[in-house]
């Protein structure tokens, strides 16, 4: 009898540690442990809204101790350097060697630099709370230079109309904000309705996007794009990626392009092994399934239960199958557009629903009164 270990304290991590605490009569008195580089928890979706000053950063991070102390669910603070699947043995930077029983890689998503050292040297990233807190105070700090971020996804889209509006509450007149995107187009595979949205709000808070192009060189004093545009004297926040964290790439297992862990019917990678949330990669009608909180939270539960029907010796175990209840992109000057199951959602209504949603999946009391103080703060103000 070994431990179940949990790698990675986000959405699906803290999930899975949850269902399996409520499930404790079924673990037959195996430990549940928890590891995770960091102490506090980042709420993803709501970090843009930090880097604009429009969400207290407490509001978006939760300490993860007490959290799990409260679970009875045993937590260690470390850094995964290594996994032996088949030893079952998981290394760490402390030195220390965890052998499981099951495990769960739940450890998400960082940001991809494509091994660019001189623009990981130079460039604001919004990974964590830490980074956009930062990102906010760089900003209102050096509010005239050239802001060019890197990206055109849905957090480039948030960041850039977060980073206008505090720009504007600051009273700067004169502002350079700029989205450069490698594709034909801004938020890749969304529809088209979605892209002219968003496109002509950003417009509105003087934003420009260049499409087509890319970083061609970049130095202390200047950047170059593809297109033959300059920026001298400037910001540079990356949003054009992401992938697994290094341990997981360097796994024998298969994986996509980002690094991500292909996963069958039950969500496992390897006998007793499972990855869940934007470190699995599952097909669904044939394609991959995008990043979303949804998906890594009914994931976590369906390989929670999975490992209680193995513990149990039951032959069959679940299947996953995906039910998606839509997705937003919400922009700062209290405008969202997406799907909501069937119906499309626009404007203030669509911004209302995405904050009404990251209430709703807070992990405390305090982060849900905090988010709804903030987004209650915004109604009356103009941004």
């Amino acid at each position: 009898m070994g431990d179940i270990v949990i790698i990675g304290g986000g959405f699906a991590g803290l999930e899975a540690a949850k269902v399996l605490s409520k499930r404790r009569s079924k673990l037959e008195q195996r430990r549940i442990l928890l590891v995770d580089a960091k102490s506090h928890f980042d709420f993803l979706p709501i970090l843009p809204d930090v880097a604009g000053g429009r969400v207290d950063k407490n509001h978006a991070s939760m300490e993860m101790a007490q959290y799990l102390e409260n679970l009875g669910v045993n937590f260690s603070q470390d850094e995964v350097v290594k996994i032996d699947t088949d030893k079952k043995e998981i290394f760490l930077k402390s030195d220390h060697v965890l052998s499981y029983e099951f495990l769960i890689l739940a450890c998400g998503s960082v940001t991809n630099f494509f091994n660019d050292e001189k623009i990981q040297r130079v460039a604001l990233k919004c990974d964590t709370s830490d980074d956009a807190q930062m990102l906010k105070n760089v900003v209102t700090t050096y509010p005239t230079k050239n802001i060019l971020i890197i990206g055109g996804g849905y957090t480039g889209i948030e960041i850039a109309s977060q980073l206008a509006c505090l720009l504007k509450r600051k009273k700067v007149k004169k502002y350079s904000l700029n989205i450069i995107e490698k594709g034909e187009d801004i938020l890749g595979v969304l529809p088209g309705w979605m892209k002219d949205y968003c496109r002509i709000n950003l417009c509105s808070l003087r934003v420009h996007v260049h499409t087509d192009c890319f970083l061609k060189e970049v130095n202390d004093q200047a950047i170059k794009l593809s297109n033959g545009l300059e920026f001298s004297n400037y910001l540079l926040i990356w949003t054009a990626g992401v992938q697994t964290p290094a341990f997981v790439q360097e796994l024998k297992h298969d994986k996509d392009k980002q690094g991500r862990l292909y996963v069958g019917a039950d969500l496992s990678f390897d006998k007793n092994a499972f990855a869940v949330g934007d470190t699995a990669c599952f097909k669904y009608k044939d394609k991959p399934l995008r990043m979303s909180v949804q998906f890594s939270l009914c994931q976590a539960r369906v390989v929670a239960s999975n490992i209680v029907r193995s513990i149990a010796r039951k032959k069959n175990l679940v299947s996953y199958k995906p039910l998606d209840l839509g997705f937003l992109v919400p922009m700062a000057n209290r405008k969202a557009c997406g799907k909501i199951l069937f119906f499309k959602i626009w404007g203030f209504l669509g911004w209302l629903c995405h904050y009404a949603m990251c209430i709703y999946r807070s992990l405390s009391s305090k982060n849900r009164l905090g988010l709804a103080f903030d987004a209650i703060s915004r109604m009356g103000k103009n941004d």
